[in-house]
C-alpha cells in the first residue's frame, strides 16, 4: 500500500472524532428533550386531574358535537355555510339497505340548533302525493322539559318546514339533489336548548313489489356536546405561561380551549436565520421531528393519535418550518373511567433550538476540519512520496546496472529524516566508490610492492651467475636474500590481518579495565621503542570500563604504537591518554610528526593504503586496516586527527555504566 493511501486512510480514521461529538451532542440533546418531555406530561397529568375535579357534567358516550356558529347560516340545501365542518362531519350508522353512507353535521346560532345530512345515494325518489314512501328524515330532539319527534319527507326539492304530532318540534327543512346522493338542511324554528338528539335517515331506492330501502339510525337519542365555558376557564387558569391547551371528550371532541402568554412569537422562533439553521441541522442529523398536527381557532376536534390511554408526549415542527413544539397529552379519569383527555403544547424554548444549531455547527466545522486536515496530509504525503522517489532516481543512476558507481549522489536539502536518510546514501554511495577504488587500484598497489623484491631478486640472480668473485656473488645473494624477506614480511602482514578478521568472533567480550591496560602497555613500550619516550594519562581508572577482548585490545596497542614510532624523530614524546567522555571512553594516541595528507584521514584505515613516501620495508597499508577490524569488533569508532604538533589517532568505545 503507497504511503499517500495510508495517509488517506488514517484521515478518513479521524472522521471518527467530529462523528464521536456530533453523538455526545446528540446525547445530550435526548436527555435534554426528555426532560421537557417529561415535565410537560408532568403539567398535563396534574391539569386532567384539576379538570376531572370539577363539577361538570362530561359525557361518557358518543354524541352530536354541536360546533359555534360564528355567522347565520341560511337553510337552503347548500354546503357553503358548513365549509368549516364539512371534513368533520359524523357518519350515521347503516342498519341495512345497500346505500354507501350518510354524514350530519350539527351547529348552534343563536341558540337554534341547524343539522346537514348528507347521503350518498345513485337515487333520490320523492314522498308520492298519494302517500307512497320516498327518502325522508326523522328527528327525536330531547331537552330537559320534554322531547319530540317530527319527520321531514319532501315531495320536492327545495324548502319546507314540518312540525311533530303535538306541534313541537317546528323545524325548517331544504333538500338539495347532488350528483350521486342529496343534502338536506334542517333547523329548529325556535331557540331551545336540546340535550339530546336521535336520528333516522330513510333512503328509498324502490317502490315496486320488493321495496330497496336503505336505513341510517341512532339507536337512541346521542347526547350533544358542546363547548364548556367553566372548563375553559378553569383551564386558563391552570395551564403554564407560552402554553396553550385542549380538553376534550374520548373521541376528541373539544370541550375548551385555552392559552396563556404569547405561544406563537417566543423570543427562540424570531430568529428565522437561527431557525432555518438548526430545521437544516435537524434534518440533517435524522431528528427533524413531524410537522405538529392543524390545531386551527375552526378545528373543533383533536386528531386520535394524540389522544393516548397513558400520558405521553411528542415532539413537533411548527406548520411554518420556523420553530418546534413540544405536546403532551394525558387523560381525564372519574372512577376508573376515561371521560375526556387534556392536551397542552408549548414551543421549545431557546436553548433547544441552540441544540440542533451545535449539533449542525459541530457537525460542519468538525467535518470541515477533517477535510483540510486530511487535505494537508494527502499534500503532505504527495510531497514526502515525491521526495523519496526523487532520492529513489538518483540513487539509481549514482549505480548501474552493473553494480558499479558511476557517479555521486545529490544530497537532498533539509533536516528531516528523509534529509537525514539521503545523506546516509550518499555516504554509502562515496564508501562503495572508495571501495571500488581501492578495488581497481588493489591489482596496481600489489604489483608496484611486489615488483622491487622481485627485481632484487631476479637482478642478484642474473649478477650471481655473471661473477665469479666470492665477495661480489656475497653481495648478490644477500640482497637475494633480502629480497626474498620482503616478500615474506608481505605475505605475513596479510595473513596476519585475514587471521585477525577470521578470529574476531570467536574471542568473547569480556568486562576490561583499559586503564590499567594501557599503563601496562606503556611499560613494556618502555623497554622495547629505547629511542622514544611513552607516557600514559588515566585520569580515573574505576570509570574506564568497557566490553572487550585484552588480546585483541593489544593488537590494536601493537598496530597504533608501531605506526607512531614510524612517523615521529627519535627521542620524540608518544602519550597514551585514556578519556571518559559521556557514555564512551576515549583511548587517544598522540604522537609529533608531520600531519596527515588531505583527505586522507578516512582512507588511512583501508586495506592496502599507506601515507609513507618509500622505504625500504614492506609496508602494506595493514597495520591500521587491523585497527578498524578490532575498533568495529568492539562496537568502537577509531578517527585520524590533526594537531599542531603531529597527530592523533582516537579510539571511541561504549562505556560500561556502573
Amino acid at each position: 500500500m503507497k504511503l499517500g493511501t495510508r495517509l488517506a486512510l488514517i484521515s478518513a480514521l479521524m472522521l471518527s472524532l467530529p462523528l464521536a461529538g456530533w453523538q455526545l451532542v446528540r446525547s445530550l440533546e435526548e436527555s435534554l428533550r426528555d426532560s421537557y418531555q417529561q415535565a410537560l406530561i408532568d403539567t398535563a397529568r396534574s391539569v386532567a386531574g384539576e379538570i376531572a375535579a370539577l363539577p361538570v357534567e362530561l359525557p361518557e358516550t358518543a354524541g352530536f358535537y354541536v360546533h359555534d356558529a360564528a355567522r347565520e347560516i341560511v337553510v337552503d340545501g347548500h354546503t357553503s355555510d358548513w365549509t368549516p365542518w364539512i371534513e368533520e362531519a359524523q357518519p350515521l350508522p347503516k342498519h341495512e339497505g345497500d346505500a354507501a353512507m350518510a354524514h350530519v353535521v350539527t351547529a348552534e346560532r343563536r341558540g337554534r340548533l341547524h343539522l346537514l345530512i348528507e347521503v350518498a345515494d345513485a337515487d333520490l325518489l320523492m314522498t308520492g302525493p298519494d302517500g307512497a314512501p320516498g327518502d325522508r328524515v326523522a328527528l327525536e330532539l330531547v331537552t330537559s322539559e320534554r322531547s319530540g319527534r317530527v319527520t321531514v319527507a319532501p315531495m320536492a326539492p327545495g324548502w319546507l318546514s314540518a312540525r311533530g304530532d303535538e306541534g313541537w318540534p317546528r323545524v325548517q327543512a331544504a333538500l338539495q339533489p347532488r350528483d350521486r346522493g342529496w343534502t338536506m338542511e334542517l333547523a329548529l324554528e325556535q331557540p331551545a336548548t336540546v340535550s339530546a338528539l336521535g336520528l333516522r335517515v330513510v333512503d328509498v331506492d324502490d317502490r315496486g313489489d320488493s321495496p330497496a330501502t336503505s336505513v341510517f339510525a341512532t339507536e337512541e337519542p346521542r347526547p350533544l356536546i358542546r363547548r364548556s365555558e367553566p372548563i375553559a376557564q378553569r383551564l386558563a387558569a391552570l395551564l403554564p405561561d407560552h402554553t396553550r391547551g385542549w380538553v376534550t371528550e374520548p373521541q376528541g371532541w373539544i370541550l375548551a380551549r385555552a392559552g396563556r402568554g404569547d405561544v406563537t412569537d417566543e423570543s427562540d422562533t424570531a430568529d428565522e436565520a437561527g431557525w432555518l439553521l438548526a430545521t437544516s441541522a435537524a434534518r440533517l442529523l435524522g431528528v427533524l421531528p413531524d410537522e405538529s398536527p392543524r390545531r386551527g381557532a375552526d378545528q373543533d376536534r383533536l386528531d386520535q393519535g394524540e389522544l393516548t390511554p397513558e400520558p405521553a408526549a411528542n415532539w413537533y415542527q411548527t406548520a411554518s418550518g420556523n420553530g418546534f413544539v413540544i405536546s403532551a397529552g394525558a387523560p381525564i379519569l372519574r372512577a376508573g373511567t376515561v371521560v375526556g383527555h387534556v392536551v397542552i403544547e408549548r414551543p421549545a424554548d431557546r436553548f433547544m433550538a441552540s441544540a440542533y444549531r451545535s449539533l449542525l455547527q459541530l457537525f460542519v466545522f468538525g467535518l470541515a476540519g477533517m477535510l483540510v486536515v486530511a487535505a494537508v496530509l494527502i499534500g503532505f504525503a504527495a510531497r514526502l512520496s515525491a521526495r523519496i522517489r526523487r532520492l529513489r532516481d538518483t540513487a539509481e543512476q549514482a549505480i548501474g546496472d552493473d553494480g558499479r558507481v558511476h557517479g555521486t549522489l545529490e544530497v537532498p536539502q533539509g533536516s528531516d529524516e528523509i534529509a537525514d536518510l539521503g545523506r546516509s546514501l550518499s555516504g554509502m554511495v562515496e564508501r562503495q566508490r572508495r571501495h571500488q577504488d581501492y578495488l581497481q587500484t588493489l591489482a596496481g598497489k600489489l604489483s608496484h610492492e611486489l615488483r622491487t623484491p622481485l627485481a632484487m631478486i631476479r637482478s642478484s640472480l642474473d649478477n650471481l651467475g655473471e661473477v665469479d668473485d666470492p665477495d661480489s656473488r656475497e653481495r648478490y645473494r644477500q640482497r637475494a636474500e633480502e629480497g626474498c624477506l620482503r616478500l615474506q614480511q608481505m605475505f605475513q602482514a596479510m595473513s596476519q590481518a585475514a587471521r585477525i578478521e577470521e578470529s574476531l568472533s570467536e574471542d568473547p567480550l569480556t568486562e576490561v579495565n583499559l586503564g590499567d591496560l594501557v599503563e601496562n602497555y606503556v611499560a613494556g613500550c618502555r623497554q622495547t621503542f629505547g629511542d622514544h619516550e611513552f607516557a600514559a594519562i588515566v585520569p580515573n581508572r574505576t570509570s574506564a570500563r568497557i566490553a572487550g577482548s585484552s588480546e585483541q585490545l593489544a593488537q590494536l596497542l601493537d598496530k597504533l604504537v608501531e605506526n607512531a614510532v614510524e612517523f615521529s624523530p627519535a627521542g620524540s614524546r608518544i602519550i597514551l591518554r585514556v578519556v571518559p567522555q559521556g557514555s564512551t571512553i576515549s583511548l587517544q594516541v598522540d604522537n609529533p610528526g608531520s600531519n596527515l595528507p588531505d583527505d586522507h584521514s578516512e582512507r588511512l584505515f583501508e586495506s592496502m593504503v599507506s601515507s609513507r613516501g618509500g622505504g625500504d620495508g614492506a609496508h602494506l597499508g595493514l597495520g591500521l586496516h587491523i585497527v578498524r577490524l578490532i575498533a568495529q569488533h568492539h562496537a568502537a569508532r577509531v578517527r585520524a586527527l590533526d594537531r599542531p604538533d603531529g597527530v592523533r589517532f582516537q579510539v571511541d568505545f561504549p562505556r560500561i555504566r556502573a
